[in-house]
């Protein structure tokens, strides 16, 4: 394995990717990962997991790790809903990756994506919206496609519409509300008409289709843990349920694991999955 670390993919300082590759001939395919932490911490050496890396770079896959910045920056950014800060950076993330692949001795043609919690949400989030490369930008990054041949998310939140996912957790939940700036989910229930612009637009279970990449969620707890806290609601398998819902409605692919529900047999993991989508 070698490794090219801290790479500048934008002009901010959290704007670092860590690329590594494994032996052999290249170009190699890729999976790029993008770690949780809420949008508001995390890292991309802490929090990228060294056997699930390792299993991918001794399968032939480059593993490219990223930084973006947080939701904090948002407002200085003159961005609103601030979650599409951290969104956006992992999008042009993508958009550097494939404009110097290359380079790097990586196949462009070959890209997959997975994260955890709030970073699972981006990869699916990045990983299942419609082309968003601009082919008259001026910036040759901007002009780089987005879409990818496979998506893999752990303990995923998969809607940001509040009824969605109290209808699909349950009334526990707080989580989300600081994806639009607000403190308090009972207020984020309230005022949800206010964002309703923005669920087609942000929410992975609004915006999957037949024609996406094959997606993989895959969750740590079962339905029914005898003492959930928290951290348990924000990760909760009902909200892989509810996506695989929607996907069978649309007629999209897509895989769920968690403790009492296997995925399928032949699927293996997550990282099985990756493996198997970046080498077709």
């Amino acid at each position: 394995m070698s490794l090219k670390s801290n790479i500048s993919y934008g002009e901010f300082s959290a704007q670092k990717l860590d690329i590594y590759l494994p032996p052999g001939e290249p170009p190699f395919p890729v999976a790029m990962f993008i770690h949780g932490g809420g949008w508001v911490n995390g890292d991309k050496v802490e929090q990228l997991d060294v056997n699930r890396r390792d299993r991918l770079l001794w399968s032939g896959v480059a593993v490219v790790s990223i930084n973006y910045r947080y939701m904090g920056a948002a407002k200085q950014a003159g961005v609103f809903p601030p979650v599409l800060l951290p969104l956006n950076d992992s999008k042009r993330a993508l958009q550097f990756i494939r404009a110097h692949a290359r380079e790097w001795g990586l196949d462009p043609e070959r890209v997959a994506l997975f994260g955890g919690s709030a970073g699972a949400f981006t990869a699916l989030w990045l990983g299942l919206s419609d082309d968003m490369a601009q082919p008259n930008a001026d910036d040759p990054i901007l002009r780089q496609s987005t879409r990818v041949c496979a998506i893999g998310a752990y303990a995923a939140q998969t809607t940001l519409d509040p009824i969605q996912m109290r209808q699909w957790v349950g009334p526990e939940l707080t989580y989300g509300a600081h994806a639009f700036g607000l403190n308090s989910f009972d207020r984020f229930f309230q005022r949800r008409d206010e964002f309703v612009q923005w669920y087609p637009q942000i929410s992975p279970a609004a915006i999957i289709d037949a024609g996406d990449p094959p997606v993989y969620l895959s969750y740590d707890q079962g339905l029914n843990p005898e003492s959930p806290d928290k951290s348990y609601y924000t990760h909760s398998p009902r909200f892989g349920i509810g996506f695989l819902g929607v996907s069978q409605e649309v007629g999209a692919t897509c895989f769920l694991d968690y403790p009492g529900h296997p995925a399928p047999p032949g699927e293996g993991d997550l990282i099985d999955f990756l493996i198997h989508n970046l080498n077709r």
